[in-house]
């Protein structure tokens, strides 16, 4: 079975790739930067045309990652966003159609929910498209549905919460506060109270592989195993560090608090995130060392 991973040279298909390389599994990865892995190929998924190239391998699965993946990329250029993220999906689509392709497994956000602190959000919610306020996640919103409105291939939606990790560009608050930390004393943020549900890029990857075994469509809310604020992500970090942080607040009575369910299972595979958040910073401050 080979598996055709689109977005191969992302922080996630990298990941990704580093697993199924050990795990000796067949893929082949396409992204507009060619990947130092011999059966990846640059390929602009928005030019249909370039995707006959894949007609020639035997393609069981479709792991689409490719994507304008931040609100700030996709604010800066909304029609990019739009021919990569909505055009790009359906031409995948197509073309797993075309080829009968059985299913494909979407990299969606948790973005696609509206921003709200009090409402706790669900894949069993029904979406409000009115309700999304940035160019991103409508593009995010619009792919899923070009892929659930079909019933030619098999599909898994996956909505990723904010993914930390070892990594150097486009960090989320647990990445730059660690980094920050480790050479200052002194750091501001807006409140103490700001919270996600961050999941490390072990979990997602592992999310990943069992969406694999996927047998009937599905979407799945893939979150970390706790709720962290900011607060406690500095306290972990000056604790590990073994030194005292002053923290300056500049928006204490405004928190930016999501409130995301983490679903025991992808389809009828279980799963559930292992890293808590002091281990993943523990891996971050030794990749410092």
């Amino acid at each position: 079975m080979t598996i055709l991973i689109t977005g191969s040279s992302s922080y996630i298909g990298k990941n990704l790739i580093e697993k199924l390389n050990k795990k000796k599994s067949k893929f082949i990865g396409i992204d507009l930067k060619k990947n130092k892995s011999a059966n990846s190929f640059k390929i602009d998924i928005t030019k249909k045309n370039e995707l006959k190239f894949l007609k020639q391998y035997n393609i069981k699965s479709i792991i689409h990652l490719a994507a304008i993946s931040n609100e700030k990329d996709g604010n800066k250029n909304p029609e990019k966003t739009f021919n990569v993220n909505v055009i790009g999906t359906l031409n995948i689509l197509n073309f797993a159609i075309s080829q009968k392709i059985p299913k494909i497994i979407f990299a969606s956000t948790e973005w696609v929910y509206e921003n709200s602190k009090r409402k706790k959000h669900s894949y069993k919610d029904k979406l409000d498209y009115y309700s999304i306020k940035d160019f991103y996640a409508s593009s995010k919103y619009l792919g899923e549905q070009i892929i659930r409105n079909q019933n030619m291939v098999k599909y898994c939606i996956l909505r990723f919460g904010i993914i930390y990790g070892k990594r150097k560009k486009n960090l989320t608050a647990v990445e730059s506060i660690v980094n920050y930390i480790s050479k200052n004393n002194i750091i501001k943020i807006g409140s103490k109270k700001t919270m996600r549900s961050f999941i490390h890029i072990d979990d997602i990857v592992d999310a990943i592989f069992k969406s694999l075994k996927f047998k009937q469509n599905c979407i799945s809310d893939i979150q970390g195993p706790e709720k962290v604020n900011l607060k406690k992500i500095i306290d972990l970090t000056s604790r590990l560090k073994k030194k005292k942080i002053k923290i300056i607040e500049l928006n204490p009575k405004k928190p930016s608090i999501r409130n995301v369910e983490i679903s025991k299972s992808i389809g009828n595979v279980k799963w559930k995130p292992y890293i808590d958040i002091k281990t993943g910073i523990k891996q971050i401050l030794n990749e410092h060392i």
